[in-house]
């Protein structure tokens, strides 16, 4: 049995390892041509080139599951169309057997692009997120976005963009008492000293008084608040771009002060469950090629699996944001999905079987 694990499972691998590096190279271009009008004497094509290699590490991890399914469509549809599974089949091999030796290395690159998704990726991604916000430089008009908007002491804060180290750049201050704006403070970058004072560096400063605007410039100014230098990082990063990790611990963090985790446990339970997702797909696929696909070309197996695919991306991603706007728990919302793929595709494998 050792050789036909061996066997299948190499079929099975190098096809999926084929179809994601398809993917990624499609998503590659597709985004440079989409991107590429950003391009400018500050953000140069290099630059662009640098952040879309940072988010490839992310992608692979989100891509993993449509991978298996198609690399598994073609990997064992290899087999079937050469009478290979046949010939398996004839000697007294179950089908649930080789089913399970194409499980095997889909399995082993689940738990790969897992650990990707917590050691690799996040660290990629916020880079990228860094770079992409400083290269392009500070919006001036007033619909700022794309960052993080806090409320601190009273005052309405916006943050571009923060780093591991406790940096924020491009730091907007709307100062105001007794609902009236008193002052806006910008500044391109400000550091924590203590718990409850930061510097600002180079500020720009607009105090309003009854009869005028008194601008002011200055290099550095003490600014208290109880901004705390971890969560602002983890406010300024998009919830796919934090690890496992990030993620539960910043959504604890804003159930203790009672806001919306929402967003940040989906995305938690999004990639906790990325290698189940994996699985589902595969036996969905391994049913679908001992029955309907049997005799089907490679360019319908691809067909099809493009389809069930996206059918199946869309549903997870509906279903998700479905669990945002109602009281579905976003646990609930993703593991939907994934229960009703496994219950069809064993469904499926038990007919043939």
């Amino acid at each position: 049995m050792r050789k036909l694990d061996r066997y299948v499972g190499q079929s099975v691998f190098l096809a999926v390892c084929l179809v994601a590096f398809v993917l990624l190279g499609l998503d590659f271009a597709i985004t440079f041509i989409e991107e590429v009008k950003k391009v400018n004497e500050q953000y140069t094509a290099a630059t662009l080139i640098q952040v879309l290699g940072l988010q490839i590490p992310g992608k692979l991890a989100e891509y993993l599951p449509v991978s298996s399914l198609i690399g598994t469509l073609i990997g064992l549809g290899a087999l079937a169309s050469t009478s290979e599974v046949t010939v398996m089949r004839a000697a007294g091999i179950p089908l649930w057997r080789i089913g399970y030796s194409a499980c095997k290395p889909v399995l082993a690159l689940a738990i790969v692009g897992l650990l990707v998704a917590e050691y690799v990726s996040p660290i990629a991604e916020q880079k990228a997120n860094l770079v992409d916000k400083l290269q392009v430089g500070v919006n001036n008009d007033f619909a700022i976005t794309g960052g993080s908007w806090l409320k601190a002491n009273g005052d309405y804060v916006y943050i571009d963009a923060a780093d591991r180290d406790g940096n924020l750049y491009n730091i907007t201050i709307y100062d105001r008492e007794n609902d009236q704006l008193q002052a806006i403070r910008t500044a391109k970058r400000a550091t924590q000293e203590t718990d409850n004072l930061w510097t600002l560096h180079d500020i720009s400063s607009s105090t309003f008084t009854e009869s005028q605007v008194v601008i002011s410039h200055d290099k550095t100014l003490e600014w208290q608040s109880s901004l705390k230098a971890d969560f602002l990082y983890l406010s300024t990063q998009k919830p796919d771009s934090l690890s496992l990790s990030q993620l539960y611990q910043y959504s604890s963090f804003l159930k203790e002060q009672g806001l919306n985790a929402g967003e940040y446990e989906l995305a938690f339970w999004s990639k906790v469950f990325r290698p189940l997702s994996s699985l589902a797909l595969v036996i969905v696929a391994i049913s679908t090629i001992f029955g309907p696909l049997r005799s089907s070309t490679m360019g319908g197996r691809i067909f099809s699996g493009v389809l069930i695919g996206l059918a199946f991306q869309n549903t997870l991603y509906i279903m998700g944001r479905l669990s945002l706007v109602s009281s579905l728990p976003p646990l609930v919302g993703i593991s939907l999905p994934i229960l009703v793929c496994f219950v069809v595709g064993l469904y499926l494998l038990k007919r043939r079987h």
